[in-house]
């Protein structure tokens, strides 16, 4: 009956590559507590890197309401860039992710984010900026990194390749 130990164990579940069991204990932790906003910003990456798109959004914006000043909102923010990229939404995906990025204690992936979702909307002097914050950081990170990281499904790693092969033209 404790929903942050659903969330734990779906946070679990899903680094072990297990996503059906995962998204059944997260939303298992929303359930028994609809306010938890970290329950729902785990639902919105989960749903933005290989799920549902539409309820990522969904559970990004009820997440960042819940909580408007979380210290991840980063994340919550960047979850949401992502939902809208796999949407083909570039322009409104690459908003978000310039927005997550300009975060407080933003990472490299979440700069990346950025960066790739640039690309995709035309942005490429910007996004060539977001890569070189990025580089100045971590001097060989790589799309791979990314993708490795966030365990994306096929179709939203290819979205990021595409992007990544973008800026190399």
């Amino acid at each position: 009956r404790d929903p942050a130990a659903h969330w734990a164990m779906g946070r679990a579940l899903w680094l072990r590559g297990q996503r059906d069991q995962s998204l059944a204990e997260l939303d298992q932790a929303v359930e028994l507590s609809p306010n938890f906003a970290l329950g729902h910003y785990t639902l919105a990456f989960f749903h933005s890197t290989g799920g549902d798109p539409k309820s990522a959004i969904d559970s990004s914006d009820r997440s960042r309401r819940l909580s408007p000043f979380d210290p991840l909102l980063f994340g919550i923010l960047g979850s949401r860039a992502m939902a809208l990229m796999r949407l083909g939404r570039f322009a409104e995906a690459a908003d978000w992710a310039v927005k997550a990025a300009a975060r407080p204690n933003a990472h490299a992936h979440i700069l990346a984010i950025a960066t790739f979702a640039l690309a995709l909307a035309g942005r490429l002097g910007e996004a060539r900026g977001q890569l070189a914050a990025i580089h100045a950081r971590l001097p060989h990170y790589r799309v791979e990194d990314l993708i490795a990281a966030m365990q994306f499904a096929p179709d939203c790693a290819a979205l990021f390749r595409e992007a990544a092969r973008r800026l190399q033209e």
